[in-house]
């Protein structure tokens, strides 16, 4: 291997390595659920009284109104990914090739596709469930003066700049520094997974056929 191929071959397996959470931060920045298939099932959630569900939800809808939500999501998953682009940049020094770019930014675009979608399919249920959580944590008299507060000019605003702080300059090159380090340390910690995950598989008994395993 030429010492250009080996370079090329080294910032691949970084780049690919700082990638793995991609999916995983997108989702968190973006504010979407992604139900885990096997979590074990959650403890029933208690009861709602419908006064306060009606007030949680007129300050949800205050909060965040639905003509607005899914924009508003959008632009936190593509803030996201900008910074998650200049993270990942950062962590393999640069040291970009042109084809690996590309390949790179048709996945970036496919993730962007596919968060828009999860957003379309699920901000409905998430903004329901953020009602009924609201109902359970505040009393009413909480939400009254929560109300009171998003029906202001400052509450409104407030509301509708917080999700965007994430794109303020100082608080963009804290988040890009942040994904930088965690795309860093992540790469040695996922070699050392493998290598603890080989030695397990390669010296645990093996199972007789049929057997039920632990």
């Amino acid at each position: 291997m030429s010492s250009k191929e080996a370079k090329h071959s080294g910032w691949l397996r970084k780049l690919t390595r700082g990638v793995a959470p991609f999916a995983l931060m997108m989702t968190a920045g973006g504010a979407v659920p992604c139900p885990a298939q096997d979590a074990p099932a959650a403890a029933a959630p208690a009861e709602v009284d419908p006064d306060r569900l009606a007030l949680a939800s007129q300050v949800i809808d205050l909060s965040f109104p639905p003509e607005g939500r899914q924009a508003m999501l959008m632009r936190a998953a593509d803030t996201m990914t900008n910074q998650i682009r200049t993270a990942v940049a950062e962590a393999t020094g640069g040291n970009s090739d042109a084809g690996a770019e590309r390949i790179l930014q048709r996945f970036l675009g496919r993730m962007r596709a596919l968060t828009d979608r999860a957003i379309a399919e699920h901000s409905p249920a998430l903004f329901a469930a953020m009602a009924r959580a609201y109902a359970r944590t505040f009393t009413r008299d909480e939400l009254v003066q929560i109300r009171a507060f998003v029906s202001t000019p400052a509450g409104r605003k407030y509301l509708e700049k917080s999700m965007d702080m994430i794109a303020d300059p100082d608080v963009a090159r804290a988040n890009t520094a942040y994904m930088s380090s965690v795309f860093s340390a992540i790469q040695p910690m996922q070699v050392e997974l493998r290598r603890e995950l080989q030695e397990y598989l390669r010296s645990r008994p093996r199972q007789p056929v049929g057997a039920p395993t632990s």
